[in-house]
């Protein structure tokens, strides 16, 4: 049997009087350092997720600015290319109306040259012909 007496009192105070100082002193500020130190990493946590998303939404952002301006600027590139395009074929009909043209103007000079010389050589034929008889004659005629 258990025999209880007086120590077994004396036991239990000491038993309390030292959980009551370990829990002032030990327990609590322990507990207070655990609780700070989540609190922390929590609000660390937090912060970090919170950093996340508006790298996520700034990123989107930029990318959608990026698309809208490499959209922009294949819209520029192709209204370029074809306003060049158009005017590369009106160069191209002109320089090809002013080569018609200058080709036209040629055959018009090289025909009426042409008129002229058989003019001139119509008029001369009798005395060319006299002259080149007389040379094969070797006599004047």
């Amino acid at each position: 049997m258990i025999d209880i007496n007086a120590t077994l009192l004396i036991q239990w105070g000491i038993f309390v009087a030292l959980m009551v100082f370990l829990n002032y002193f030990l327990f609590k500020p322990v507990l207070r350092v655990i609780d700070a130190r989540q609190a922390k990493v929590e609000g660390t946590f937090a912060s970090a997720e919170d950093l996340q998303s508006r790298a996520t939404a700034s990123r989107e952002e930029y990318e959608s600015k990026l698309n809208a301006a490499r959209e922009k600027l294949f819209v520029r590139v192709a209204a370029a290319r074809e306003s060049a395009s158009r005017e590369s074929k009106a160069l191209m009909e002109k320089a090809r109306e002013e080569a018609l043209s200058q080709v036209e103007s040629t055959r018009e000079r090289v025909k009426s040259d042409s008129l002229i010389v058989r003019r001139e050589l119509t008029a001369k034929v009798d005395s060319l012909a006299r002259g080149i008889a007389g040379k094969i004659l070797e006599r004047q005629l």
